[in-house]
């Protein structure tokens, strides 16, 4: 009974415990299929299966959530070269911003929301009208000039990939 105490109290801790950028070399970008709003739509996801966000202020090489807003909604951060599932018709790259090599999708940075506790959730879509889940539709950003980690790659439509040195996000 005191270990079954202890591993509560333990699961609870870490509930609560703030979500914190991760890093690694398992960050695989997906997609799932997610009811949102009633709609089922194909969302990004990463490796555990947890639905991708974009935040509508950011600009493709400048994330505007760092600090405080990071730990709500954590950047979706590399440290290797970012790999996707091949079902993607958009670009995947790593981008340096202040949060460090954040993977973005058409020019968008990705983060994580810490109210999706478990695979299919999209709870942070729409939150202070700023935040959308990226979804395998999600358009190109406005500006060209994305910045890539040096040696990342950048992954296209058909599983087919280039350096990541080049230059801009254009379209697909």
């Amino acid at each position: 009974m005191i270990a079954r105490f202890v591993a509560g109290v333990a699961a609870v801790v870490l509930a609560a415990a703030p979500v914190l950028i991760a890093d690694g070399a398992d960050h695989t970008v997906g997609t799932a299929a997610v009811r949102i709003h009633g709609k089922i739509r194909q969302v990004l996801t990463d490796a555990n299966g947890m639905t991708l966000y974009y935040l509508a202020t950011d600009a493709p090489v400048r994330s505007t959530c760092t600090g405080e807003c990071a730990r709500v909604w954590p950047p979706f951060i590399s440290a290797a070269a970012v790999t996707s599932d091949g079902a993607l018709r958009g670009r995947v790259r790593l981008v340096n911003t202040d949060n460090g090599s954040q993977v973005s999708y058409n020019g968008h940075l990705l983060y994580r929301y810490s109210g999706d506790t478990a695979p299919g959730q999209a709870n942070g879509d729409g939150v202070g009208g700023r935040w959308w889940v990226a979804d395998t539709e999600l358009q190109a950003g406005a500006s060209s000039g994305a910045v890539v980690a040096p040696g990342a790659v950048e992954h296209r439509e058909g599983g087919g990939s280039e350096s990541g040195m080049g230059g801009g996000m254009g379209g697909r």
